[in-house]
């Protein structure tokens, strides 16, 4: 009898093992496949470069200026990779700054490590990528749009004096709408917890997602649509990584981060939208209060999507907050 519970049970555990990466996300170092003999851009945003680091290959965009000026860099959110700030980045190419901008871990075309995705592997990422490259230099300038905000924040409590400029759009750390305690226990559980999640992500309420844009029947959405469904469809770590993200992933944890970065009195640009349902415009209100050296911008009618609906408005206020910082440290 025993023999046969003890069959039982190994029979048991080769079915779960065998039906895991089925069931739940595949195990294991994952990339996004890319014919590396191609010469065409992936991303329409710049020369598609990629670096190995201590957790995967990284893809990244850089384009070179003059080293007497910050280093530009655009960290993106939870789910849409580098080509969020798709009508922003380029501005600033064409202005001839220098800039750098890449994907996050498991988004777009940067490998998908099997660890969990904390603000601790961003920030180390962000960090192992800026010396894996060793540019020349001082001084960054960090844009952060939603979790790209936190995960700037902490690496500027960090690298403090590797920072000039801090440019928050949306950004994650104080407070925003997260799913309900019962949703987190449900998501928690083994198994059943992937399997509601990637049911969740790939058949996304339309109208749900309609609401989170200003203006929902212009192409953007559309392409942010397909952008998005090609995140699942082609990357086999995506969803791992968002799922990770979601589980590990603290996004109200920037007060600490704040409070010090307060004291260096670094100049930081809030930027924000009054119809964003996913982080409230209260928390651009907020971060105005606890950084004392801030220029807010809130921007009408825009929602959390305002990088790819406001750019022009993005762009401008931005411009403005550099002639204005660099006259007052002149």
């Amino acid at each position: 009898m025993l023999f046969i519970i003890l069959l039982f049970i190994i029979l048991f555990c080769v079915i779960i093992y065998t039906l895991h990466d089925r069931l739940t996300f595949r195990r294991g170092r994952l990339s996004r496949p890319y014919d590396g003999a191609s010469t065409s851009s992936i991303t329409n945003m710049g020369p598609d470069q990629f670096v190995e680091l201590s957790f995967g290959t990284v893809h990244y965009i850089y384009h070179s200026g003059s080293s007497s000026l910050p280093l530009n860099i655009f960290v993106h959110g939870y789910s849409t990779p580098m080509e969020m700030w798709q009508h922003i980045f380029p501005q600033f190419v064409k202005d001839d700054q220098p800039c750098l901008i890449y994907d996050l871990y498991g988004r777009g075309w940067s490998d998908s490590p099997d660890v969990p995705m904390n603000i601790d592997i961003y920030v180390s990422q962000l960090a192992e990528l800026l010396y894996a490259l060793n540019l020349p230099y001082e001084k960054y300038n960090l844009f952060g749009v939603s979790m790209g905000g936190a995960i700037v924040q902490r690496f500027t409590e960090l690298h403090p004096y590797k920072v000039s400029k801090l440019i928050l759009c949306c950004a994650a750390g104080l407070n925003l709408n997260k799913p309900s305690k019962s949703r987190m226990f449900i998501v928690s559980l083994p198994i059943i917890g992937p399997m509601l999640f990637k049911h969740i992500i790939k058949y996304t309420d339309d109208e749900k997602e309609r609401s989170h844009w200003a203006f929902p029947d212009h192409e953007t959405y559309e392409q942010y649509k397909k952008l998005f469904k090609l995140g699942w469809e082609q990357h086999p770590g995506y969803l791992r990584a968002l799922f990770s993200t979601l589980r590990n992933f603290d996004f109200e944890s920037s007060l600490t981060s704040i409070e010090f970065i307060a004291k260096l009195n670094i100049p930081v640009l809030i930027i924000w939208g009054d119809k964003d349902s996913l982080i409230p415009v209260n928390n651009a209100y907020h971060y105005h209060r606890l950084y004392k050296n801030s220029t807010l911008t809130i921007i009408p009618g825009a929602t959390h999507m305002l990088l790819l609906e406001h750019a022009a408005q993005i762009i401008d206020a931005v411009q403005a907050f550099f002639k204005d910082s660099n006259v007052i440290n002149m």
